[in-house]
């Protein structure tokens, strides 16, 4: 006679009921937010058909910078840290045992946004010399452009760290020929998303490079609080059953780098 499977332990979360989210809310269209000021992006809408599948209530938690999201939830400010965050080695170091990375759930190329009038004029990363980017941060983004830079020895370029991606895309609209920011730099997604909004061209798809110069894959995964109990194996297994809304995106790129 066959045994049937035990049943899934309870989840417990920071308050019973409630999954609370620490997100950042100017990454679209992973996260953002309406003109309404409602919560909305792809992985909005996936952590929350996961919270009702727990029966829970979806909570989002605002913060501010994306820098060090990951470490929110080992910090007792949330349940989970969503908003596109790759899977870093030294990410995970600055997590520690407070934190538990989930399974990966997308993957992402890195890429630029121009002015049309710009188009062609970046291609590789040689092409940045003399110019100004925008990026959020401490984003891979800002990861891979520094190391790009610096492996390559690129002369004379700017980089201008954020807490807002919507804003570095309208600024390098908005900047006169040959001044202000040339570029910037974003998940492919991201630089499409507000590409079309804001009539700029997405360019240079690339595969994200680390500070080692090696080239590698770039898997987005949520942070789960440890002390939340069940809530991390409950996620896997809904991610393991259940697709992203915007699919698995590009996993062409090498793998973790080593």
């Amino acid at each position: 006679m066959a045994v049937p499977p035990l049943a899934a332990a309870p989840v417990e979360t920071l308050a019973p009921g409630t999954l609370s989210v620490c997100m950042f809310a100017t990454f679209p269209p992973f996260v953002g937010k309406s003109d309404d000021g409602v919560w909305e992006g792809w992985d909005v809408e996936y952590l929350k058909t996961f919270a009702a599948a727990q029966g829970l209530r979806f909570q989002p938690v605002e913060v501010a910078d994306f820098d060090g999201l990951w470490t929110r939830p080992g910090a007792d400010a949330c349940d989970i840290a969503a908003s596109g965050i790759a899977d870093l080695a030294a990410r995970r170091q600055a997590t520690g045992a407070a934190g538990v990375w989930s399974d990966h759930y997308y993957f992402v190329l890195r890429a630029f946004g121009v002015r049309k009038a710009d188009a062609g004029k970046l291609t590789r990363a040689t092409d940045l010399a003399g110019r100004t980017i925008m990026v959020i941060a401490g984003s891979t983004a800002d990861v891979d452009a520094r190391s790009r830079i610096a492996h390559d020895q690129i002369a004379n370029v700017t980089i201008i760290g954020t807490s807002d991606d919507v804003e570095n895309a309208r600024r390098v609209r908005d900047a006169a020929e040959g001044e202000g920011p040339f570029a910037f730099g974003s998940g492919l997604g991201t630089v499409q998303y507000l590409s079309k909004k804001m009539g700029l061209v997405p360019v240079w798809s690339h595969c994200m490079m680390t500070p080692d110069g090696k080239v590698r894959n770039e898997p987005f995964s949520f942070i789960v609080r440890t002390k939340s109990t069940g809530v991390a194996e409950a996620l896997n297994a809904f991610i393991a059953a259940t697709p992203y809304g915007a699919g698995r995106g590009t996993e062409a790129c090498p793998g973790n780098g080593e």
